[in-house]
């Protein structure tokens, strides 16, 4: 295994291969946050990293991630409910969405189906 990652990184194909992989991410996380500007409904704020494979989610206090997870997953869209990653509590409003493996179109179609369960949950607890 040291003997391929040696031959790999000698190379210099990793030092392309993340030129290509940031390139990538970046091009998906804008479309993901253009998408979660146009589709979300008010009250909902997102992070917007300068790098990694997440954005960050964070509905409005009372929202829970694990019902709107639910509403989400009838319409063939899911996220990872935030509450795991909070070690001292909280977080039930947050999602951690993944923007790393979908194709920018696929990223639209995603985002649009969860600002639709969003929108169908608040209408439902207000």
């Amino acid at each position: 295994n040291q003997y391929v990652a040696y031959e790999v990184a000698k190379g210099g194909f990793l030092d392309e291969h993340v030129k290509t992989i940031r390139a990538t991410y970046k091009e998906r996380r804008d479309v993901m946050i253009e998408m979660m500007e146009e589709m979300f409904p008010a009250g909902m704020r997102w992070s917007h990293p300068k790098g990694g494979m997440f954005l960050w989610g964070i509905m409005p206090e009372g929202m829970d991630a694990a019902e709107v997870l639910k509403r989400a997953v009838e319409k063939k869209v899911a996220f990872v409910p935030g509450e795991a990653f909070h070690a001292t509590g909280g977080g039930k409003n947050t999602m951690r969405l993944n923007f790393s493996y979908s194709a920018p179109d696929t990223i639209r179609e995603g985002i649009t189906r969860l600002g639709t369960a969003l929108k169908e949950v608040i209408v439902e607890t207000h």
